[in-house]
């Protein structure tokens, strides 16, 4: 069966999220050392975003293997509600996170009753996904393999400028591609501290 054929159903349109800072606000930090020069730091995602690495800095990203700190975000309500309202008007949903774990993704929204196709799930730091470069060029070829499902038409949203800057350039590299890309804002992520 021809990729495609399996994916037909759903149409060409397709509303693809990232998950932190943009679906929810979690504890989860980035713990970064530098075993050279002893310096150390846990980063917030929004800190990682812009966090300049340097040669020999080692990264611990084991708090976005844990389920349970991410059952214990908070969710960001408005894109929360454009997700359910996209899958109760039968468009397709997608996920592309940084993050490695597809099927974590998948528990976490199923916690939140959210029901989204696994197919359309991309852990893009997952090895068996083969993706390499940065984290964005690592969501450009996720946003390929949508492409080679058949999908055409692409609403993204995701809080990082590079991922919002490579996601835009599909509509230069295959005209038949639409993509609207809508950068989650800082000001409009609130921080874990704000909720009560």
């Amino acid at each position: 069966m021809e990729l495609f054929e399996k994916y037909r159903k759903w149409g060409k349109d397709i509303t693809v999220f990232d998950v932190d800072d943009t679906l929810i606000v979690t504890k989860s930090k980035i713990k970064v050392f530098n075993p050279k020069t002893g310096y150390e730091i846990d980063l917030t995602p929004q800190e990682f975003n812009t966090f300049k690495t340097k040669p020999h800095d080692k990264f611990d990203f084991n708090d976005f293997r844990d389920l349970e700190i991410l059952k214990a975000g908070k969710i960001i309500d408005w894109v929360f509600r454009i997700l359910k309202r996209t899958i109760a008007k039968g468009t397709a949903v997608g996920i592309i996170t940084a993050r490695d774990d597809s099927k974590l993704i998948y528990d976490f929204l199923m916690h939140n009753g959210v029901d989204v196709n696994p197919d359309f799930i991309f852990a893009i730091n997952d090895p068996n996904l083969g993706f390499t470069g940065s984290t964005a060029q690592k969501k450009k070829d996720a946003f390929m393999k949508f492409v080679q499902m058949g999908f055409r038409n692409f609403q993204f949203f995701d809080d990082d400028k590079e991922n919002i800057r490579i996601a835009n350039s599909l509509n230069k590299d295959l005209p038949e591609v639409k993509m609207k890309a809508t950068l989650i804002k800082q000001k409009w992520i609130p921080n874990f501290s704000d909720f009560s």
